[in-house]
């Protein structure tokens, strides 16, 4: 069996193992573990290493910063819109000029899901703030152990943090944080006005497919949507069959995420494709047990798409009134000054 085919096994016992775990542990919503598990996976264990350890601190840093400005923002919409408008900008910045982005840019996540919990379900706070913590790092640990427990042998263990290379213009980060602020601020007015489903879904699809080249961003957020759509379609496919029987939920959880994981860990152009699918599965199919209904699950995936819909026209709009920073960005990088 080749790494690739070994490893999308091995991310499938990982995303089972984290589900189960935070069912156990009666936390709310098991299916954050299982994304967690199933987006830190890789076939190189130095990276895996990485992601898990900089998303764990990534939430924890955006968990207990947002939880105390939601308590201290309730009730002043401007300034909770000022603040969303920051974060967003802040985190999608260091994201792009950081060694270690990736925590950044999952603390401005994190940062960001509470405050819509603030929004949504203020009497749900401080729970929401602690479950998502106690969700991330199961499905971070849970991968990680399955890697070194069952993963390709032809990875080493990790010695330390490997450090991303930054090939981003503090100009054109600088755009893309714009972007980003706007676009969130943008979701949160437009999720006001006409009641769109499930906000946080909005918030976690949105903010990654921001890029400094106005195509890739497009590129970013179709794949993003077509992965939705599929990995919405077999797991409502799964449902159908019989969604109550925990004997099937969890031989299908594992078959769905392996078949997802495998696409989503190749070097394929499309791999993102595997990843949002794997990710729309998991919403569908992963409730407090098995799902009871379709509503909710089908509320998230609509969230998604609308989040990414809607930073996507940002993203178009803004990169209009850009032409002269993206080509001394060029210039820039060309001369070895990023």
């Amino acid at each position: 069996m080749d790494d690739l085919a070994r490893q999308s096994l091995v991310t499938a016992l990982a995303t089972v193992t984290a589900v189960l775990v935070a069912l156990s542990a009666g936390l709310d919503q098991p299916y954050w573990a299982a994304i967690s598990a199933l987006v830190i996976s890789n076939v190189d264990r130095t990276a895996l290493f990485t992601k898990g350890v900089l998303r764990v601190a990534g939430t924890v840093l955006g968990i207990v910063t947002g939880y105390y400005a939601a308590l201290n923002l309730e009730g002043l919409a401007f300034a909770q819109l000022f603040a969303i408008l920051l974060i967003a900008a802040l985190g999608t910045y260091a994201r792009r000029r950081s060694a270690y982005g990736y925590a950044w840019f999952y603390a401005a996540i994190s940062f960001l899901l509470v405050m819509t919990c603030s929004l949504t379900a203020p009497d749900d706070l401080y729970t929401f703030a602690h479950n998502r913590c106690y969700e991330i790092v199961i499905g971070v640990v849970a991968a990680t152990v399955a890697n070194w427990g069952f993963g390709p042998r032809s990875g080493v263990l990790p010695s330390g943090l490997a450090a991303a290379a930054i090939t981003v213009t503090a100009a054109d980060a600088a755009w893309q944080a714009l972007a980003a602020g706007v676009g969130a601020v943008a979701i949160v007015l437009i999720w006001s006005l006409f009641d769109l489903p499930s906000l946080a879904q909005v918030f976690a699809s949105s903010l990654v497919i921001i890029d400094g080249d106005p195509h890739s961003s497009r590129l970013r957020g179709t794949q993003r949507i077509i992965g939705c759509i599929l990995g919405g379609v077999l797991g409502f496919a799964v449902l159908g069959i019989d969604a109550a029987d925990f004997v099937w939920w969890l031989a299908t959880l594992f078959g769905g995420v392996a078949l997802c994981a495998r696409l989503h860990l190749s070097t394929h152009p499309h791999a993102y494709v595997g990843t949002q699918m794997g990710v729309a599965f998991l919403l569908t199919v992963v409730a407090s047990g098995p799902p009871t209904n379709i509503e909710q699950p089908l509320n998230r995936l609509l969230g998604i798409v609308a989040g990414v819909s809607i930073m996507m026209v940002v993203s178009w709009a803004l990169s209009a009134a850009r032409p002269l920073a993206a080509a001394e960005g060029a210039a820039a990088l060309q001369a070895g000054k990023p």
